[in-house]
């Protein structure tokens, strides 16, 4: 897409949402699902590879036009930048650095950037491993459920022939939510929880328990979310 097809689906989005906050993911794609041609990268290409923020760090311009319009964007209503696939402090400190760059282009440019904070997926055990860490340079969390039990089990959620392996309830995983909430609360940062865990109505309970008190959600899961909380 262009910049300005982007600034103005971004900006939509921000207005339509006001006076509530906007969260935009950027590019959380991998290298697999992009034309060889474009992304020019060779070797292998596996879903392990070269993804989410590690993809745009590589495709500089592409992450850079997109952070450009999100900062646009941001000057219409609160907005936050949160990075996918997150596995250490280096890759949090080389993606604020691109917000930097981003923001003084704008500025270049005659334009004004507005306020943005950064948050990071928690979705790779090295990042729950170092939540502490990254909790004191990050503006919040999100803990990616789906991916975080796939990869701390070593289980392909979609390979029917271990999908009995991969257990939410499992021991490993409560440990590490509990993990990064409290890093969550050590750093005065506010954590979320997205992915199926989040939806589940028999979770929720237990995710509360845990200390974690913001969930990401189907629409229509909603209303039972807030039924089962209450009662």
């Amino acid at each position: 897409l262009t910049e300005e097809a982007q600034y103005a689906a971004y900006r939509r989005l921000v207005e339509s949402a006001a006076p509530g906050r906007v969260t935009v993911r950027t590019f959380d794609v991998s290298e697999t699902q992009l034309p060889i041609d474009h992304a020019g990268f060779e070797g292998a290409r596996a879903p392990l590879g070269l993804r989410g923020i590690r993809l745009s760090l590589a495709l500089d311009e592409i992450f850079q036009a997109q952070l450009r319009v999100l900062l646009r964007a941001a000057a219409h209503g609160p907005l936050r930048i949160m990075f996918p696939f997150v596995s250490g402090i280096e890759q949090l400190r080389a993606g604020r650095a691109a917000v930097v760059r981003a923001a003084e282009t704008l500025r270049a440019r005659g334009d004004t950037p507005g306020p943005v904070e950064i948050g990071v997926m928690i979705e790779v055990p090295s990042a729950a491993m170092a939540a502490d860490l990254l909790a004191r340079e990050a503006d919040f969390f999100s803990i990616g459920t789906n991916d975080l039990i796939q990869y701390c089990l070593a289980v392909d959620r979609t390979d029917d022939r271990v999908s009995d392996l991969y257990q939410p309830l499992h021991p490993a995983i409560l440990r590490t939510l509990r993990l990064v909430a409290r890093a969550g609360r050590r750093g005065h940062i506010p954590v979320a929880v997205c992915g199926e865990m989040a939806a589940d109505p028999g979770l929720l309970t237990l995710l509360v328990g845990l200390g974690l008190r913001e969930f990401s959600m189907a629409p229509g899961t909603i209303p039972l979310a807030k039924q089962v909380l209450r009662s």
